[in-house]
């Protein structure tokens, strides 16, 4: 399919500044992220879809993502579009009207965020995309057209509200997913596996594989992330001593939260600090005047993290 530059489930260790020349429309499988959009941050949970436009410089506040799963489809429009417009036309073969175009144009380029929480149909439809992109099925192409298309419309649906993840889920899982924002509300407790079931109700066997559903993740491995995030947040905005960011964040002595956040992040707490202390205003202001990626380095970048997929 000559629209789609590249695509697949990968695996999204880095997200160093950069625009595509094209539109990027990606699922979190798994993750918890810091991404950033014209020097904006968005935090970004497992569950959400995340889209940009050629001109939207974007990238991570963390020079490493461990452990993050994403499906991602980047197309190219009618143009380049190096600079912010309203209104922009896609490819005659998605089968847009003019006026179809500019509403969705619209709605896409005045999101004021770019991470929403997926449908359904969303989880569904970019999954599918990609799994069809890599098919040798006949009319494989003609499909694919349709899903994007599809997909575009969801999204336009999703970013305006007109549409929202339907709240089906049973008994159990709503439990879990009110568990889910305790965790974040207290992950400086020292949670076991047999409290966050009994708060819940249910057997730890089902309490985990609830935790896949939701989250891509055991309970512990989400809580973990829950940590890391907050002693992120911490460290690039508070003077607070490392010790302290170890306790109030739950861990039981600076040496184990230093190993852990050396783990996940490839620095220490105090090289972190360093880091983001360096991303000054005038430094993100920079971002816009970042070239557009090339195909063939975009190619590149997504088949050494693919797990699905690699390119168009």
């Amino acid at each position: 399919m000559k629209e789609v530059i590249s695509y697949g489930r990968f695996l999204c260790k880095e997200l160093t500044p950069h625009k595509n020349r094209g539109m990027e429309i990606t699922y979190i499988e798994k993750g918890i992220l810091e991404w950033m959009v014209e020097g904006r941050p968005e935090k970004i949970m497992p569950g959400s879809v995340f889209f940009t436009l050629p001109w939207q410089v974007h990238g991570s506040l963390n020079p490493k993502e461990p452990n993050n799963t994403v499906w991602h489809v980047l197309f190219h429009l009618e143009q380049d579009y190096p600079h912010p417009c309203e209104q922009f036309r896609f490819s005659e073969r998605f089968g847009f009207s003019t006026s179809e175009m500019k509403r969705l144009s619209i709605v896409l380029s005045t999101a004021p965020n770019h991470c929403f929480r997926a449908t359904p149909a969303m989880r569904w439809l970019i999954p599918a995309l990609i799994n069809e992109l890599q098919s040798s099925h006949e009319l494989g192409d003609a499909c694919s057209i349709s899903l994007l298309r599809t997909i575009l419309i969801e999204l336009k649906r999703i970013v305006s509200g007109e549409v929202v993840d339907a709240d089906t889920r049973t008994w159990s899982e709503k439990k879990v997913q009110n568990l889910l924002t305790e965790l974040s509300a207290n992950c400086d407790q020292q949670w076991t596996l047999k409290q966050m079931a009994e708060r819940c109700g249910i057997q730890r066997t089902r309490l985990n594989s609830i935790f896949q559903k939701l989250t891509s993740s055991t309970p512990m491995e989400y809580l973990s992330r829950l940590r890391m995030e907050r002693a992120k947040t911490l460290l690039r905005e508070t003077d607070s001593k490392i010790i302290d960011v170890a306790f109030e964040c739950g861990f039981s002595s600076s040496q184990y939260f230093a190993n852990t956040f050396k783990h996940s992040t490839g620095m220490t707490p105090t090289e972190y600090r360093t880091y983001c202390a360096g991303l000054t205003a005038d430094e993100l202001h920079q971002w816009t005047n970042i070239d557009f990626r090339s195909e063939q380095e975009e190619r590149r970048r997504v088949q050494n993290f693919s797990l699905h997929g690699n390119g168009a």
